[in-house]
């Protein structure tokens, strides 16, 4: 009989201790499984000193300065998606716009017939990142100091955004029509160059171009307009 009560004691302990084992398992597994469900499920911050504003979720670049189909809610190259990231990007792509150069666009130039007396710049982004064609392309006839005027009344209201592949353009009158120019003369080359941002000088080295046989001339009436979208806009003017 001592024996008996004595075995059925120690299984009742072996029970007990059983139970306490499995609790404690099971309370561990709670206070695991709780402490990560917050990260899970807690919802991104909207507000603070690092939300984007307004302005950089409708197109504003890394420099400051919006593209001009971002300043129109645009969704193209110039545009943003939903999330405020350049459109045309991708979502892996972390490349900040550059400012343009001859390193890494190719310029072309050539003389059209309409309007009279006009010449139109290409500009096409070659390189792998976005670039910034700043202001109007700085012009040398030969090899004068002075650039040509800019024609002031082309600048558009942003800066225009190359994303590679993209091209930017440019008019040029090199002389008027109505003879009002003074100081002409015979140009057999031009040197075309990208302003910097500040608008007070030019980036990288310049392209050359020699001019057509018998060359062109040109006077103090030549002006060239602020890089344009499209050609036709180049040429409006």
């Amino acid at each position: 009989m001592r024996i008996a009560r004595h075995t059925t004691r120690l299984a009742a302990s072996a029970t007990v201790l059983a139970a306490a084992l499995s609790l404690t398992a099971c309370e561990n597994g709670t206070k695991d499984t709780g402490s990560q469900a917050p990260a899970a499920s807690s919802a991104p911050e909207t507000g603070g000193q690092g939300a984007p504003s307004s302005a950089d979720a409708k197109g504003r670049a890394k420099d400051g300065h919006s593209s001009k189909a971002g300043a129109t809610g645009g969704s193209g190259p110039h545009g943003t998606n939903g999330s405020g990231q350049a459109a045309g990007q991708g979502s892996g792509s972390h490349s900040a716009p550059v400012a343009c150069t001859n390193a890494r666009v190719k310029v072309t130039a050539i003389k059209v017939n309409r309007p009279v007396n006009h010449m139109l710049l290409t500009a096409t982004n070659t390189g792998s990142v976005p670039c910034y064609a700043y202001n109007a392309p700085y012009l040398r006839w030969d090899e004068g100091q002075a650039a040509t005027a800019f024609l002031e009344r082309s600048k558009p209201q942003a800066v225009i955004t190359l994303a590679p592949g993209q091209s930017a353009y440019a008019g040029i009158m090199y002389r008027s029509a109505d003879g009002s120019g003074s100081g002409g003369y015979t140009a057999r080359s031009l040197r075309v160059l990208f302003a910097n941002r500040a608008g007070n000088g030019s980036t990288g080295p310049s392209v050359r171009f020699t001019l057509p046989k018998g060359g062109i001339t040109t006077d103090s009436s030549a002006w060239v307009t602020y890089w344009q979208t499209s050609a036709q806009d180049a040429l409006t003017w």
